[in-house]
């Protein structure tokens, strides 16, 4: 039985904690590189505005995530994500001499193309060291990770920002306190990168004989991930979430401060709430869930109670209720993603493990970019031409296409589903669901 303990010194801890410091120093640095384009920007006025160049410079990378995909099935994958961690903690370093928008937007984007590099490798590697029953349970744990090292980079970035003991020296670089967090970003890099020398894996190069070539190999990726009728329902199922989800981010502000007159806490509050609910999710789906059946009928469900919740949460007026149904979308969409994850390390062949991540990648980033051009300007259009509150009905509409959404996937689980329709352990603490796509596992 293969580990899934992260205190340990199994191949699955070490691939963990090399994962949970690379995080860090990626919600770091982007942390720290808004601060810095806003500050960079606050002598001309427009700190509002060049606050989001490093955003936009960890967006548009976005789209090459299908390429990244290619390297994690051509190369070994942990030489991949090594060589993605060192040239990271270059990179980043750079960040602590920029004195210019330009120099901040390039470096960003640079680091974000290596990061892109690194995820599907470190998605396709975790079959090798996890059995299939385990799989859930590694994907909440990396969740947690992810998410629980956000805000301790947000508190580390506060704490030496305003320290007086950096001051001589950031004086070597561009003379920003704040920068002193990007040497911190690049030893952790540095940190994930040594963890991972140490790390056993099945996975090798691919043979050199062999002579695809590149777009060859893309496409054969990408005819995989097209054809695959399963792979297909799940992926479109959890890019229409990401579009509808994506407003919840884009005007939830705007509709607590100004629609309901709530303070600017009020939506750190609720981004909150919706982080617990994705934890929660991870623990208790962890516990019970070891493999499942028909991942698509599952969530179809989960979408359906992340539309529900969100649809309750835009039709009350109580802060308390607005939280509530927050944190249940939050369970929601946590299983979606986790279920979603599982399933594709489960049911993909090794050898084209890394390109399917990276369509996936590929499809989600795409959801949540038409997600956030969409919402503003169908809320401003609303706002203009009709005498509602523009905001409040793109997110009650976002709601309603989640939910129409978990419906039809939801039927399409059911129709196959329906002949063995149940759990196959009525025992809830050793739920058993098969995870094999076409033949169930015996008992």
């Amino acid at each position: 039985m293969k580990s899934v303990k992260i205190f340990s010194r199994s191949p699955f801890s070490i691939l963990w904690w090399s994962g949970t410091l690379s995080s860090f120093g990626d919600w770091a640095t982007l942390f720290a590189s808004v601060a810095l384009a806003s500050h960079l920007g606050a002598n001309d006025g427009n700190s509002e505005l060049t606050a989001v160049v490093p955003v936009v410079a960890r967006i548009i990378p976005a789209f090459m995530s299908s390429f990244a995909g290619l390297l994690a099935d051509r190369f070994n994958k942990k030489n991949v994500m090594i060589i993605s961690d060192l040239v990271r903690m270059v990179i980043v370093l750079g960040l602590f001499f920029a004195t210019t928008l330009f120099q901040l937007f390039l470096i960003n984007f640079v680091a974000e193309i290596f990061s892109l590099i690194r995820q599907p490798s470190r998605e396709a590697i975790v079959p090798e060291l996890v059995e299939n029953n385990y799989l859930v349970k590694a994907n909440s744990l990396f969740v947690v990770g992810t998410y629980a090292s956000l805000p301790l980079a947000s508190l580390i970035f506060g704490f030496f920002s305003d320290a007086k003991f950096v001051d001589k020296i950031v004086t070597f670089g561009n003379g920003w306190t704040g920068s002193i967090v990007f040497l911190l970003d690049s030893l952790t890099f540095l940190l994930s990168a040594y963890l991972l020398f140490f790390l056993k894996t099945t996975s090798s190069s691919q043979n050199p004989e062999i002579k695809k070539t590149a777009i060859s190999e893309l496409k054969e990726g990408l005819n995989y991930f097209l054809n695959n009728k399963e792979l297909r329902t799940v992926t479109n199922s959890i890019s229409l979430s990401l579009i509808g989800a994506g407003a919840l981010f884009v005007l939830g502000s705007s509709y607590l401060t100004q629609s309901l007159q709530f303070s600017q806490s009020s939506f750190g509050f609720m981004i909150a709430s919706f982080g617990f609910g994705i934890i929660f999710t991870m623990i208790i789906l962890s516990y019970f869930v070891t493999s499942f059946n028909r991942v698509s009928f599952f969530i179809g469900i989960s979408m359906i109670i992340t539309g529900l919740s969100l649809l309750f949460a835009f039709n009350s007026h109580e802060f308390s209720t607005i939280l509530f149904f927050i944190f249940i979308s939050g369970i929601g969409s946590g299983t979606v993603y986790l279920l979603t994850v599982s399933y594709l390390q489960s049911t993909t062949d090794e050898n084209l493990r890394g390109r399917v991540f990276g369509n996936f990648y590929t499809i989600g980033r795409l959801s949540l970019l038409i997600s956030v051009f969409i919402s503003g300007f169908l809320a401003s259009f609303a706002n203009n031409y009709f005498e509602v509150d523009g905001v409040l009905l793109v997110l009650r509409l976002s709601s309603c296409f989640i939910l129409l959404s978990g419906l039809l996937t939801f039927i399409k689980g059911y129709r196959k589903i329906i002949k063995d329709y149940g759990f196959e352990n009525s025992n809830f603490n050793k739920l058993k669901l098969n995870l094999e796509s076409n033949e169930d596992e015996p008992l």
